[in-house]
Formats: C-alpha cells, structure tokens, sequence
C-alpha cells in the first residue's frame, strides 16, 4: 500500500532559474512568471507570517500585517507546477535578495529525468477561527499559542480542524546524485495546502 505522505515522483530535468537583484526587480518576475494565474504564498516578514495569495500581481495580505518589502525575510509564490522563492540573507548588501524559480514538467525527454519526492509536512492547529480584523482571514491556532494567518482561498470547502483532521503543507523535495552517485536534496518548494488525516 503506497503512502500518501510521502511519494517518489519523475519530472523533466529543468535547471531553475537563479539570480540576485533588487526587491522590485523580483517582484517584476514574480508578476512576470506567475502572469494571470493565481498563486499561493508563504510570506515572513520580521513582524509576522501569513499563507496568502497572489493575485493579479499584487499579494493578498492581511490588514493587520500589511506587506513591508523592508521587512521581508523571504517570500515562497507556489501552485502546482511552479515557485518562485525569494530570501534575504543577512550577508546580502542592503535592498538585495536571492531569487530562485523553479518550474516542474512532468514530460520526460532527452534532457533527462528528475527525480523529487512529494511529501506533507503538518502545519501545527487544531482550531481554525474567523480572523477579527481580517474578513477572508482565518486564524489557524494551536493550545500552546501558535497562530498563523491562512487565506481563505487556499482552505478547502467545507474544512473541520480537530486532532486527527488537519492541514498539511505538500512541499517537492528534489534529488541529484554527486558524481560518485551519492543521492541527497538539491531543493526543496511548496505545492499546496491540503487537509486530511497523518
């Protein structure tokens, strides 16, 4: 019986996309990438975190922790086939991020196969409450005082949070092999948020 937690999945072998550059410049191919679909995204920034949307090239933020590209940390905009991560890292010069695009085929050719493994990482709550201030917010709450702010849009229909029913983050998990063929992670992206059991 295969696992629904964990599964090895084949794509085309696709180098991402790698650069350093300005927050506006990664925002501009953000936009570009992502055009006029809709995306998810997982954004931390110094004063919160929050899974939101992008839509329309503008991100969906709360009204209490408004988007503050000077306070940004890092950034994942995901949907199923693609991601664009961006990440400040303190070594960086000032206004400077790291941007990484990836984008998953699922047709094998001659460029070769990828290998990646799909897994679902538990999002901790066990409660999923109206956010007061935020209309089309919800806030996803654990006993010991954890709090994340989740977009409606990336819930499912008809969602009940308890012990046993919960929201998993489905991340991509993709593997390369040194030349001696020693297999390890070279990356790692966010798919989607879905509910179920462990």
């Amino acid at each position: 019986m295969s696992s629904k937690a964990i599964q090895l999945k084949p794509f085309k072998k696709n180098e991402p996309q790698v650069s350093i550059d300005l927050w506006s410049n990664i925002y501009d191919k953000s936009k570009e990438h992502f055009k006029d679909r809709t995306a998810h995204t997982f954004i931390i920034m110094h004063h919160g975190i929050c899974l939101g949307s992008f839509e329309k090239g503008q991100f969906i933020m709360p009204v209490s922790l408004s988007f503050q590209p000077e306070h940004l940390r890092s950034i994942r905009v995901f949907d199923q086939d693609s991601e664009c991560y961006a990440w400040k890292s303190s070594m960086d010069d000032e206004g400077k991020f790291h941007l990484r695009i990836r984008q998953d085929e699922d047709e094998i050719e001659e460029t070769g196969e990828l290998e990646a493994i799909e897994a679902r990482q538990l999002l901790w709550g066990t409660c999923l409450e109206d956010c007061p201030e935020d209309s089309g917010w919800k806030l996803l709450k654990e006993e010991r005082g954890i709090e994340l702010r989740v977009h409606h849009s990336l819930l499912p229909d008809n969602l009940t949070l308890n012990t046993s029913n919960r929201l998993w983050l489905v991340t991509r998990n993709y593997i390369d092999y040194t030349p001696v063929g020693q297999a390890g992670y070279t990356d790692c992206r966010f798919v989607r948020i879905e509910a179920g059991r462990g």
